[in-house]
């Protein structure tokens, strides 16, 4: 039996996710999933100055997705993005946060 926290995600990927496919970086069959976008900020930081920039934010279910890895790709409607940074920031390790290039 699912705990309330995993129904909740489910819920949430199917009301607002879209349609994707994760391919590792060494190529292999594509693995259909769903994704949800957020939004947020990439901090970049030199010494003591700093800058912020938008962020392309993917969220995929580790359910459908086991091992992501960096430098593969995420394919959405035709446009593939490149995964730059993988984490599974949940204590549950329940959901993957992708940072898009």
């Amino acid at each position: 039996m699912s705990s309330p926290f995993q129904r909740s995600i489910d819920s949430v990927f199917r009301r607002f996710g879209v349609d994707a496919a994760y391919t590792p970086p060494r190529g292999g069959a594509p693995m259909p999933c769903r994704a949800v976008f957020t939004q947020g900020d990439k901090e970049w930081r030199f010494r003591e100055a700093g800058a912020s920039t938008p962020a392309r934010i993917a969220e995929v279910r580790a359910s459908e997705v086991p091992v992501m890895e960096e430098e593969g790709t995420l394919t959405i409607g035709g446009r593939t993005c490149v995964i730059g940074n993988a984490t599974q920031p949940d204590a549950d390790r329940l959901v993957w946060r992708l940072e898009l290039q």
